[in-house]
């Protein structure tokens, strides 16, 4: 019987494949954790310009139950002192205002003389009167 001598076969990957593979899969996850983070950026816009309208709303009610616009944005969940239940007509909002989705306090003025309330976050930079604030205003 012959033996027949067979070259040595590698079945393995070379390093120059593995490292190939490898600096596609960080491109790939670079492009994606960039999408997500826009994406997420978007969303927490989206949630403050929609609790910014819902406390506009509020706002109106509040305006046509008690005559004026609320002092402060806790009187649409809290009964203000000297206002009887029935003067107030609320809860306006279920639960009492809460931070802006990047953990700061919304903004409120109000503007009888124009009829009007303003309610801003001051989005991401956490810094009033910036570029990415996020804005509202109400106008009877």
């Amino acid at each position: 019987m012959k033996l027949k001598r067979q070259g040595r076969r590698n079945s393995g990957f070379t390093l120059l494949e593995l490292l190939l593979v490898m600096a596609i899969l960080v491109v790939l996850a670079g492009l994606s954790t960039v999408a997500v983070i826009n994406l997420q950026k978007g969303a927490l816009q989206k949630t403050a310009l929609l609790e910014i309208e819902t406390m506009e709303k509020a706002c109106k009610m509040y305006k046509l139950n008690a005559g004026s616009y609320p002092a402060t944005l806790d009187d649409l969940h809290t009964n203000p002192t000297g206002m009887s239940r029935a003067q107030w007509g609320g809860p306006y909002l279920e639960e009492p205002i809460s931070n802006d989705p990047w953990q700061s306090p919304y903004s409120y003025t109000k503007d009888e003389l124009n009829d009007r309330v303003t309610i801003t976050s001051p989005g991401p930079d956490k810094q009033t009167g910036t570029e990415d604030d996020v804005p509202g205003t109400v106008n009877q």
